[in-house]
């Protein structure tokens, strides 16, 4: 996982070090010490720089740890005759049960989203988050989470993750509709580098979910013919061709005649 690089409006909005240096600043300006109140404040705030700068690598650490670990609880291994404390095995987390798994992963991505809010690493621990829940049938707090990240800018790579995700929630919770939306939305953005070809597979299944066989097998067809050889284009490929026997067996039409 990469570092975070944090902007200086950033560092300056989220620092109570360089709050309180501003505080004292301000003070010494209305006592009307010119001099003196000069030389203080550019001590003080080379100070806080310093000091403010050590201080928010250190919290970026400790959030970047906090997510790790909470990503690794979320792609843990299960063993009913695990111990108690998931990391007592080695570095792989091992748990009792897929339940402890993601309870335990949720409360770490919790710690990074109520501690560390305001950073980038925050957006990443709440689509995690919005992954657990989905995986203990939590679907209303993780479509919650999810629209959350679906709607940040900070990230706009998780974002269009979240996306994804939200489509397939959707589709599965019945409502194609909103599925097509999503997807047809993401595959015309620009800035969207997920796999055009994977979004066009579940936008044929949003069609086809929605009863339209026709338009699923242009979105297939459009994608066999945008795509270079890959496992992508083979499965895009397999779908079309299934789609194309399933539609030609149900349509009631004669076998070609035999030669």
């Amino acid at each position: 996982m990469g570092t975070t690089k944090l902007t200086r409006k950033e560092i300056l909005a989220e620092d109570p070090i360089h709050a309180a240096i501003i505080h004292i600043v301000d003070a010494f300006r209305s006592r009307g010490k010119i001099i003196a109140g000069a030389a203080a404040i550019a001590a003080l705030l080379a100070a806080g720089v310093y000091f403010g700068m050590r201080y928010l690598d250190n919290r970026e650490m400790a959030a970047q740890q906090e997510l790790a670990l909470g990503v690794a609880f979320f792609h843990g291994s299960v063993d009913p005759s695990a111990p108690d404390n998931p990391l007592q095995k080695g570095p792989v987390p091992l748990f009792k049960s897929d339940e402890a798994k993601y309870k335990a992963a949720i409360e770490s991505f919790n710690k990074v989203i109520s501690t560390y809010g305001s950073s980038k690493l925050s957006v990443l621990a709440r689509y995690y988050l919005g992954l657990s829940q989905l995986r203990l049938g939590q679907k209303d707090e993780a479509v919650r989470n999810l629209e959350q990240v679906r709607n940040n800018t900070r990230d706009r790579t998780v974002g269009y993750l979240a996306k994804q995700v939200l489509a397939r929630v959707y589709l599965d919770s019945g409502n194609p509709k909103e599925t097509i939306s999503i997807l047809e939305g993401m595959i015309k953005d620009p800035q969207c580098e997920l796999p055009k070809e994977l979004l066009r597979l579940d936008l044929a299944k949003a069609y086809l979910g929605s009863g339209n066989r026709a338009e699923a097998g242009k979105v297939l067809q459009q994608a066999k013919e945008d795509s270079k050889p890959s496992m992508l284009n083979s499965m895009v490929v397999t779908e079309l061709e299934q789609l194309e026997k399933s539609t030609g067996a149900g349509s009631g039409s004669p076998p070609p005649p035999q030669p």
